[in-house]
């Protein structure tokens, strides 16, 4: 009589079960973090308005978060509203520039970014909710 000393491979049914395990976590991370990816920046609570824009191509998007430390952010990175104007100005195409600015964001440091868009040839378009 002989002894096998290993075992035989199992059923194929076997080498399913870790793929399809690994198949599911793959497609769960791409659904749970396609939605986190979507919208780049910093989330910033906008104002309810009763209309909506048209879509703009291509556009460059400045936010603007609120109290207790107003901050701009570009292109989602930290900068000051000189480096802002700078950026801008490097800036060869003069299309739109949407401004999500949080509810608590200072009237002044909105006002101030409107203007340097507007000083750099940018359409200015604020960013609201819907009703």
């Amino acid at each position: 009589m002989r002894l096998r000393r290993t075992k035989e491979p199992g059923h194929p049914f076997f080498f399913l079960a870790p793929a399809l395990s690994t198949g599911l976590c793959l497609i769960f991370f791409l659904l749970i973090g396609g939605t986190l990816l979507l919208q780049p920046g910093i989330a910033v609570k906008v104002p309810q308005a009763p209309f909506l824009l048209v879509p703009h191509h291509d556009p460059y998007v400045v936010s603007i978060t609120g109290s207790p430390l107003p901050t701009i952010f570009f292109d989602n990175q930290e900068v000051s509203l000189e480096e802002l104007q700078q950026k801008l100005t490097a800036h060869d195409t003069h299309g739109s520039l949407i401004i999500k600015a949080d509810r608590q964001a200072p009237y002044d440091l909105l006002v101030q970014v409107m203007t340097v868009g507007i000083n750099n040839g940018f359409s200015v378009i604020l960013a609201t909710s819907e009703n």
